[in-house]
């Protein structure tokens, strides 16, 4: 059987070990938003970039409300910890100013969370995109008085992060979709009859017809994405308990690690968080865990979404896992989960 050492640039480290905290689907319907016109904006006029790092988010509040309850629950929602990873880390960095602040570059912001508190006004919560940048969103929250905004912010915990979440993630999708690398995608498309949004920058470490690894790697870092199928009675074996054997099967085949009999598999410590989504109308179950190496000292997180495919009767997987020993991993599982949300059967 053919193999490969997708592991060849590892350095040995200890797995950080920590525990899982469950967190709602990222994938949601939103209402209420506006949209203005990407290309001039509200006025025709050309808009310019955001501004901001990745995975950070503009909060504009006075700073009372801010120091007090309705700050720390707009705050647990932003900085809710991200499940599966070794170590914790917030959905996003947080910043905030006053209004009185709230003028010229902060207007440019890429993720922005506007309250306003003022007599009169009717409680409610708008999400808008393409306001002073693009391709900006906005949380737009209003009410007459602090507790009032704070039942509003309550009332919305889901909406707000997910609208958040979504927004990250479908800019990096789109991204890589634009610097898609072509030989990549004919090979995955080849073997697995799927489409991914896999950028340049990837290399093509292995692809036949069941398996297919690519990757980007460096003394201190590996991002990884595995594709792999396999044949199913029906749906019903896309079921959590099936899709966690296979994964093990497929890595002890071909993830290995660079001691002899060393090989990848779902950490035995920390059972991997399901997530039944429905994307397109097609079911996924999402995996989140931890992986480490049988025999060997490495481990990172892993994300993976499996579909069943009826009209070819298997199951397929896609796979993104992470080592970077001793560094926050939050980005570039961003990254990973932006290319497995891109998925497409073809």
């Amino acid at each position: 059987m053919a193999r490969i050492n997708v592991l060849k640039n590892f350095k040995a480290c200890l797995l950080l070990r920590t525990g899982f905290f469950v967190f709602a689907s990222f994938l949601l319907v939103l209402t209420s938003c506006d949209t203005v016109n990407q290309q001039g904006g509200a006025a025709g006029r050309i808009m310019p970039n955001i501004s901001g790092g990745a995975a950070e988010v503009l909060v504009v509040m006075d700073q009372l409300n801010w120091e007090n309850s309705t700050g720390q629950l707009l705050q647990d929602i932003l900085k809710e910890e991200i499940p599966g990873l070794p170590q914790s880390e917030p959905l996003f960095d947080v910043l905030q100013v006053s209004a009185a602040s709230f003028d010229g570059i902060y207007q440019f912001h890429r993720s922005i969370v506007l309250t306003k508190i003022e007599s009169g006004l009717e409680p409610r919560i708008r999400f808008r995109e393409i306001v002073w940048a693009k391709p900006q969103i906005m949380v737009q929250l209003e009410a007459p008085t602090g507790k009032e905004l704070m039942e509003l912010i309550s009332e919305n915990e889901d909406r707000i992060q997910q609208f958040l979440v979504q927004y990250d993630r479908n800019r990096l999708i789109k991204n890589y979709r634009d610097s898609k690398d072509p030989a990549i995608q004919k090979e995955i498309a080849l073997h697995h009859q799927v489409r991914l949004a896999i950028p340049r920058g990837y290399n093509m470490d292995f692809s036949k017809e069941e398996y297919t690894s690519v990757s980007i790697e460096a003394p201190d870092l590996s991002q990884v994405i595995q594709v792999y199928d396999y044949p199913a009675e029906g749906p019903q074996d896309l079921n959590t308990a099936n899709i966690i054997e296979k994964r093990n099967t497929f890595t002890k085949m071909y993830v290995q690690g660079p001691r002899e009999n060393s090989y990848m598999t779902i950490s035995k410590l920390y059972e991997p968080i399901a997530y039944d989504l429905e994307v397109n109308n097609v079911k996924i179950i999402e995996l989140r865990g931890l992986w480490d190496l049988e025999n060997g000292f490495m481990g990172g997180p892993f994300i993976s979404h499996s579909v069943y495919d009826a009209q070819r009767n298997r199951i397929v997987t896609v796979d993104g896992y992470v080592y970077h020993p001793n560094q926050k991993k939050r980005i570039k599982m961003k990254q990973m989960e932006a290319i497995i949300y891109s998925l497409e059967i073809i």
